[in-house]
């Protein structure tokens, strides 16, 4: 009796570890940017991206925020990869990064083409930021204002 109830504490003490070994946050809570969110709807000034087909999720995880474009089933995708940081008005997207086989600019280190996001340093308005859903806006020029609305997934 004794060993079965030793070889139960050493099973649960062994699930325990793993289970409260894995890390979902790296470097620390990021609060409500954390997670995979859908980008739900693009609006030029005033009026929805008929072409946008909503095929991007935007992924925020340390510093790191990885777009990724997905097929109608949401798999097969691409990924593009940039660094971002936020100050509690403003979301700024760092496309500016590169490694020995991809340049700066190159489409893993730029936005995709269908958020209408350059590639280098963008800085986005936070109209709304709650833990189901971001609203930003993009004013890329004097007469054109670009708004994004992101669902939480998941």
């Amino acid at each position: 009796m004794k060993i079965r109830r030793y070889i139960r504490l050493v099973v649960m003490a062994i699930a325990g570890c793993i289970m409260t070994a894995g890390c979902t946050q790296n470097n620390g809570d990021i609060g409500e940017w954390f997670g995979e969110w859908h980008l739900r709807s693009i609006e030029i000034n005033g009026t929805d991206d008929a072409s946008y087909t909503g095929d991007v999720l935007w992924k925020f995880q340390n510093n790191i925020v990885e777009m990724v474009v997905v097929n109608d089933t949401g798999h097969s995708h691409t990924e593009h990869y940039g660094t971002w940081s936020a100050d509690g008005s403003v979301l700024t997207l760092y496309f500016t990064h590169s490694d020995d086989l991809n340049p700066a600019g190159s489409a893993k280190y730029s936005p995709p083409t269908q958020t209408l996001l350059p590639a280098g340093v963008t800085e986005l308005k936070i109209h709304k930021l709650s833990s189901s859903e971001i609203i930003l806006q993009y004013d890329p020029a004097a007469d054109r204002s670009i708004v994004y609305t992101l669902r939480k997934r998941g």
